[in-house]
């Protein structure tokens, strides 16, 4: 496992620091094919069933969205803002025990996924729930 992990940091930091530059779409379609034959590579490693066999399982099941980054300057590489924006849902969801339920939570998530976008937005939260 800890060579597959090597080669996958090493073809991510090569990524970011190619990516500093200012590419033409051109040049990000050649860098994300030249990623992806690295990651195949790494596919076709011959390990026994295992943990690092599902590893190269995920990577080969995700192979045509993990570079997306590459191509798309607008999509992030990492999942952190993701990540950020469940924190506070998950942390409410196991204080808040009337979301223990189907219907709480079906409000919960719509009322976060709502004052989420309005912020993305540019809008008003309580404005636009004053609205709707």
């Amino acid at each position: 496992g800890e060579p597959i992990y090597h080669a996958l940091r090493q073809v991510y930091v090569a990524l970011q620091a190619r990516l500093e530059s200012d590419l033409t779409v051109r040049e990000r379609a050649d860098l994300q094919r030249v990623a992806r034959r690295e990651l195949e590579s790494l596919i076709e490693r011959s390990v026994p069933d295992g943990p690092v066999a599902t590893l190269l399982g995920k990577i080969e099941g995700g192979l045509d969205h993990w570079l997306t980054f590459v191509g798309e300057p607008a999509v992030s590489p990492t999942n952190n803002a993701a990540e950020n924006a469940l924190r506070e849902p998950v942390v409410l969801r196991k204080i808040i025990g009337t979301l223990r339920n189907d219907r709480g939570m079906f409000v919960h998530e719509t009322v976060l996924s709502l004052l989420a976008t309005w912020r993305q937005q540019g809008r008003n939260p309580y404005e636009e729930l004053r609205r709707v």
